[in-house]
């Protein structure tokens, strides 16, 4: 591996090109998983959602009270995917491909897996269609154990577009897009910020 491919100069193009077409795979992906998850709420009730973001109140300090309420599932989901973002900002600035590089990203690996075995413990009524306690949006635990093992090896393999696509599709899909949802109406979030 050349050390230009190792650099933040040489990986920069990679990873933009990886970034945007993770963005369209994952609009497309989350397109589906919310058309499943809002869409029949949507239908019953089209200004619902409209009644919920204009009720809430202006933004504030957030109140953690709701997330000290929680299931210890929620809130060790919500400090692995705070810790995951973390290390993603600090992995995405960074050389690649450098010592550090390894070993956050095996931090960031263990952190995104935990994130998901926990949203299997999360014991709130499923938004949309659902299989016993398990709703559309735990299509994103699945796509996690699928893509941190693709992209770890990809890494192993020393495969740098492969790895830059899947962690550009996780970056902006996993994180990004369903980070993003977090803070619907209704969602613990929304009632942190805005409740």
């Amino acid at each position: 591996m050349s050390s230009q491919t190792l650099s933040t100069g040489g990986y920069g193009p990679l990873l933009r090109r990886s970034l945007a077409r993770g963005l369209a795979a994952s609009l497309a992906i989350v397109g589906v998983i919310f058309a499943l998850a809002a869409g029949p709420a949507l239908v019953r009730n089209p200004g619902g959602l409209a009644h919920a973001i204009s009720s809430a109140r202006p933004m504030h300090a957030p109140d953690f009270t709701p997330i000290l309420r929680a299931s210890p599932a929620i809130q060790i989901h919500l400090a692995t995917i705070a810790a995951a973002l973390i290390v993603t900002v600090v992995l995405l600035s960074g050389v690649k491909g450098s010592r550090l590089h390894r070993t956050l990203g095996w931090a960031w690996s263990v952190t995104m897996l935990a994130t998901a075995v926990s949203t299997l413990f999360i014991r709130t009524p499923p938004i949309g269609p659902h299989v016993g306690p398990f709703g559309v949006l735990h299509l994103f635990a699945l796509l996690t154990f699928v893509s941190v093992p693709r992209a770890v090896l990809a890494a192993r393999r020393h495969d740098v577009a492969r790895h830059a696509a899947v962690i550009g599709g996780f970056v902006v899909g996993g994180l990004g897009l369903a980070g993003i949802a977090a803070f619907l109406p209704g969602r613990l979030l929304w009632a942190v910020w805005f409740g």
